[in-house]
């Protein structure tokens, strides 16, 4: 029996070695596809490691860009509010020496001349206007034209006012000083003149 058993024994070897390769082949299988899968988790993790750094470097640089845009507009705002101050501070000194210049004769000098380049306008209906403080100086220098109290005249000068001709002519200090209000504040520039 001796020949049985080395059959038996070789068709357990051939078997055994019939399984012990495909289970090999098996494991080989079973690795690739581990490997596939652990590469394919790898790459997925590694992707969304890589979108969750760019929303957070997103994050960051928006943080950024809002901080420096906040603090442009404070910078801006402060420069804007100096500037006021300063603009202010200007025209409120040359209020005063306007209304220092009120005080001198050249003043007077500059009404006469205000009523010279309008004397063709200073008919019989005509009348001026004037600030309180202007009214007695005004009817020496019109002669027989009325001068009348206006309160709407801050600093000096006068208007002329022809209402049968609807003519107003402002020769104001207060005309003047608004003018050059408007011509600083667009072209940085004011003629006080």
């Amino acid at each position: 029996m001796p020949n049985a058993n080395d059959r038996l024994a070789r068709f357990e070897k051939a078997v055994f070695s019939e399984v012990e390769r495909e289970a090999c082949e098996i494991l080989s299988e079973v690795d690739v596809y581990k490997e596939q899968k652990l590469s394919g988790v790898q790459d997925q993790e590694l992707q969304q490691s890589y979108q969750k750094i760019q929303r957070k470097l997103d994050e960051i640089r928006s943080g950024f860009s809002k901080g420096v845009t906040r603090e442009k507009l404070s910078t801006r705002q402060q420069l804007l509010q100096t500037r006021q101050k300063l603009v202010e501070e200007l025209f409120a000194d040359a209020e005063a020496q306007v209304s220092a210049f009120t005080e001198t004769p050249d003043y007077d000098a500059y009404l006469q001349k205000a009523l010279d380049k309008n004397r063709r306008v200073l008919s019989g209906d005509a009348k001026i206007l004037a600030r309180p403080a202007d009214v007695e100086r005004v009817k020496k220098l019109a002669g027989e034209t009325p001068v009348e109290v206006s309160s709407s005249i801050r600093l000096g000068g006068l208007v002329i006012v022809v209402d049968e001709k609807s003519l107003y002519v402002d020769e104001t200090l207060d005309a003047r000083m608004e003018a050059a209000k408007e011509q600083f504040y667009a072209s940085g520039k004011a003629d006080l003149k």
